[in-house]
């Protein structure tokens, strides 16, 4: 999987000065941080936030990163900046697409994890969704309902908390705790599955015996 774009952590462009990230990390650091918020998503956004600056804010890391970019550009996946809400529902149309074409026998959970906390794990991407229109908010969240339900219970409920964060409109919240009961009630009938064919297997063998007895 690709690195993280550390220039939109920032929420700042390539060509950035060391005055302008220096800036934008300070705005960002002071929004974020622990002390001022117990959510624990800021607390994830605000990891993310302090490595972006430990790359950038360094001359030679920033250089050796921003040469890893260019040879991503040439020749691998670059992780997209998701400055802009246009780039933010188009990651998510993509994401939605390639969950649609994916065989379920192969799924890679950690992919759909990455996926899923690259996005959420920039700052600037919650805020532009919470200034989003609720046409657009709507939109995002049933792509990442539908790309999300292909992860197992364990592993679906962190992600879903974190979305009740981001999405505050009431219908949104009862769809996101509606999917939530729904993912809930799988998971328990798949744990049941194994042990009630067992015991139907048992039945069946047992009344096959007697019947030839």
């Amino acid at each position: 999987m690709s690195e993280p774009n550390w220039y939109a952590i920032l929420g700042i462009q390539s060509n950035a000065s060391a005055a302008e990230i220096k800036t934008a990390f300070r705005k960002l650091a002071h929004q974020y941080h622990p002390d001022k918020h117990q959510n624990p998503m800021y607390a994830e956004q605000f990891k993310q936030i302090k490595k972006a600056y430990e790359i950038l804010g360094n001359a030679s890391r920033k250089l050796q990163y921003d040469r890893s970019v260019s040879l991503q550009k040439n020749h691998a996946f670059v992780a997209p900046a998701l400055l802009q809400v246009s780039e933010i529902m188009h990651y998510f149309l993509a994401f939605e697409r390639e969950m649609k074409l994916a065989d379920i026998r192969f799924l890679n959970y950690d992919r759909i994890k990455w996926k899923f906390n690259y996005a959420f794990g920039m700052p600037h991407v919650l805020l532009a969704i919470q200034n989003a229109t609720k046409e657009v908010q709507d939109d995002i969240l049933v792509r990442q309902l539908y790309c999300l339900s292909f992860l197992p219970y364990r592993d679906y409920v962190p992600c879903l908390q974190i979305l009740k964060q981001c999405f505050t409109n009431q219908d949104q919240i009862k769809k996101i705790e509606l999917a939530t009961k729904e993912k809930k009630r799988e998971a328990q009938w798949n744990r049941l599955q194994i042990p009630l064919v067992a015991f139907i297997s048992l039945l069946l063998c047992l009344g096959i015996y007697w019947l030839v007895k």
